[in-house]
């Protein structure tokens, strides 16, 4: 169905799912006043599978408003993800770590992005990929150095287990968290890769939006910790190691607002934090953009148009301020070579109920391989530069 097609009850009840604090009770409220048929309903679940969330469609369930065998047959879910239904979400409270400092000797790659973003999704897929996909790297060794956080990786790998299996999705990780990862890739031709995978809290870049603005009620002593921590590793003590940032963008969430400001400016400020503190001037090889929920894309598409187009259009219209930030930083630091590479279109499988997933490894492969194991031009010009 298109969403021209919708009833007028379709199209009021998409608008309120999102401003519910209980979007189970509204939409069962909803049915019960006649304000949306049983059909409808199933309509807009056929329709998008990630409209609501697992606990919202547990409770239909539980409460008879619609069946199993109909999420099934006439919503076109999947059995494994009707399953699942009922099961809790993983919780990543008891992975808290800060981190310290970087041993050197490593490639270090920094995520960056917003609290909702899909940045751990990514990160769990794309550590998943490289310990399972014998096509790009035969094998993965962790490393024990200062910075290596084993619990973290731990609840990771029990999340993101294999190519093709149904997993629970993670819940949001504390605020004030950072993780690394030490790893050793060997490539296909038996060389060593030293990477480290740092993910960096989620609303980092949001406390630098309201510190400024002096919006004491949005942040407190953890959003001071993240930065402390970001502090530490990247403006007061960094490394000498090469560094790769990688930026993540939620495809999708373009006007929603996080805590009363959109996407593209905490993207912004957290960008501009960076540049101002001569952390992308400090030994940057590699900035890339990761378009993370790409699996929406299919349902936006206008006849004939291509995925990456719709993207490339995406971005161009609703991330602008951004992308040229990034632009210059490639241009004036010379990362890159000078020119910032086109975005990732990235998704982690078929994911459903927004809490559920059944994993598909190949756009996370490609990060290994394109980004992870790719060499770095050593041309006369960038040994000039770099510093």
């Amino acid at each position: 169905m298109q969403k021209r097609d919708y009833t007028d009850n379709m199209r009021k009840v998409c608008k309120e799912i999102d401003l519910q604090d209980s979007p189970a009770i509204y939409l069962a409220e909803a049915i019960a006043n006649e304000q949306l048929t049983p059909d409808e309903l199933k309509a807009l679940i056929a329709d998008d599978h990630n409209l609501l969330d697992a606990a919202t469609v547990n409770y239909l369930v539980s409460n008879k408003i619609i069946s199993e065998r109909e999420l099934e047959e006439d919503c076109g879910i999947s059995h494994g993800f009707v399953d699942m239904l009922g099961m809790p979400i993983t919780e990543m409270i008891d992975v808290e770590g800060s981190i310290q400092q970087i041993d050197e000797g490593t490639l270090e790659v920094y995520l960056w992005g917003i609290p909702s973003s899909g940045k751990t999704c990514a990160l769990g897929t794309i550590l998943c990929a490289a310990k399972n996909n014998r096509n790009i790297v035969l094998s993965v060794e962790p490393v024990a150095n200062s910075a290596h956080d084993f619990g973290y990786e731990s609840k990771l790998e029990s999340i993101f287990t294999n190519d093709g299996d149904f997993c629970v999705l993670p819940g949001r990780t504390p605020v004030k968290t950072n993780f690394a990862i030490g790893l050793q890739l060997e490539d296909l031709k038996n060389k060593i890769h030293p990477v480290t995978l740092v993910d960096m809290a989620g609303e980092l870049f949001c406390y630098l939006q309201w510190l400024p603005a002096g919006s004491h009620d949005k942040y407190d002593e953890r959003h001071q910790d993240a930065l402390g921590s970001l502090n530490r590793i990247l403006v007061s003590n960094p490394s000498n190691n090469r560094k790769i940032h990688i930026f993540i963008i939620e495809y999708g969430a373009e006007r929603k607002a996080y805590k009363g400001t959109l996407q593209d400016q905490y993207l912004t400020t957290g960008l501009t934090y960076l540049k101002n503190n001569g952390v992308l001037q400090n030994h940057t090889d590699g900035i890339y953009v990761l378009v993370t929920k790409t699996d929406k894309v299919a349902h936006n598409l206008k006849e004939g148009e291509y995925e990456m187009d719709h993207i490339m259009d995406f971005i161009n219209r609703n991330y602008s301020n951004f992308m040229g930030l990034l632009d210059r930083c490639c241009r004036d630091f010379h990362i890159n070579g000078g020119v910032l590479p086109p975005p990732f279109m990235f998704d982690i499988g078929d994911v459903c109920f927004k809490n559920f997933c059944q994993m598909d490894t190949s756009q996370a492969s490609e990060v290994v391989s394109k980004i992870l194991l790719a060499e770095r031009e050593k041309s006369w010009w960038k040994r000039i530069f770099r510093r």
